[in-house]
């Protein structure tokens, strides 16, 4: 391969690069990433959540004052 030759490869795999952080700094682009971003945080947190709450849930239903809430609150919605 000749020195024109790589000039001209390097010369076209710049364009292919600027063309692609020029589609990476559109406004489009980083609105869709942050709107996915948010919602994989929003299901991660939930998904967390969930299974926090299901290993020290009861545990927490043991503190008297909890306990004593929730039958209040049970007895309020008539179950």
């Amino acid at each position: 391969m000749s020195l024109e030759e790589q000039r001209e490869e390097i010369i076209g795999q710049l364009g292919v690069l600027n063309a692609m952080v020029k589609k990476q700094n559109s406004v489009r682009h980083i609105f869709m990433t942050g709107i996915i971003y948010g919602v994989g945080f929003v299901v991660g947190s939930a998904i967390l959540a969930t299974i926090t709450l299901g290993i020290i849930g009861p545990l927490v239903g043991q503190i008297p004052w909890v306990h004593d809430t929730y039958e209040a609150g049970s007895t309020l919605m008539g179950r």
